[in-house]
Formats: C-alpha cells, sequence, structure tokens
C-alpha cells in the first residue's frame, strides 16, 4: 500500500529538516544571513506552499526561488550537497519510506535546476571562475 504524500508530511518534513538546518554548521550561516529568527514561521509557511504547490497542485506557492538564491552570497556546490544529505536524512527519519523517496528524489531535481540557473546568471554576467562551473554553459573539455 503506498502512502502519498500529504500536507501533514510536507509539515512535518518542512518543520523536521529546518529545525535541522538552523543547527547545522554548514548550512545555518547562510540561512541566517536570509532568514531573522522571528521570520522561521514565515519561512516554514512559504516552504510549505511551495512543495504542496509541486506535490498537490495547490498553487499556493508565489516567489522566484532562482532569485533568491542569486542572491546568497557565498553559496556553492558543496552548501547544495549537504543540503540534499540533510534532506534524505531528515525525510529517511520523519517520512515513510516511499514519502521519502519521492521528496528526496524531487529535492535532487530542484538542487540541480538551481544549479544550473545559478550557473548561467554567473555566466551570462561575465563571471567565468564561479563555484557552479560544472553546471555551466561551456562544452566540457572532452566535447570541444
Amino acid at each position: 500500500m503506498s502512502a502519498p504524500i500529504d500536507e501533514a508530511c510536507i509539515k512535518t518534513i518542512v518543520h523536521a529538516f529546518y529545525a535541522r538546518v538552523r543547527q547545522d554548521p554548514v548550512l545555518a550561516p547562510i540561512f541566517a544571513t536570509k532568514i531573522a529568527a522571528e521570520a522561521w514561521p514565515q519561512h516554514h509557511d512559504h516552504i510549505i506552499d511551495f512543495w504542496s504547490s509541486i506535490f498537490l497542485k495547490t498553487g499556493r506557492f508565489t516567489g522566484n526561488p532562482m532569485r533568491k538564491h542569486v542572491a546568497i552570497e557565498g553559496l556553492t556546490p558543496a552548501h547544495f550537497t549537504r543540503w540534499l544529505a540533510l534532506f534524505k536524512d531528515t525525510a529517511d527519519a520523519v517520512l515513510l519510506p516511499e514519502q521519502s523517496v519521492a521528496m528526496h528524489a524531487m529535492a535532487q531535481r530542484i538542487a540541480q535546476s538551481l544549479q544550473m540557473g545559478l550557473a548561467f546568471h554567473a555566466e551570462s554576467g561575465g563571471d567565468k571562475n564561479h563555484p557552479f562551473v560544472e553546471f555551466g554553459l561551456r562544452p566540457s573539455k572532452d566535447t570541444v
């Protein structure tokens, strides 16, 4: 029997995950520069709307994740790698296995898309030595 992702599942993962993010030595400093302590409840609601729009097609999410991530100074692929690892660990701990797999698979696609967008943004702005070069627009040496 399959357990679909529902609002309760989404709320559970968002609250559990961001509680861990706020304690994480790699991710907490990045989030602290953008989200004040008193703004976390609003951030939770916004991210719940994001995941609800993805999985439940509620259309509640408004915003531009790419613009938000472009504005984060010092963001690197290592932050995305850590984010994904922490997300998977959290999902595995608080969700049913099939829910965890679905959430993590979508998180991986979102992370890759964001990193590709960050590479595009950097390269279109003339930065050829940005940290997202592996996701960039230039062909690899093997294809040239």
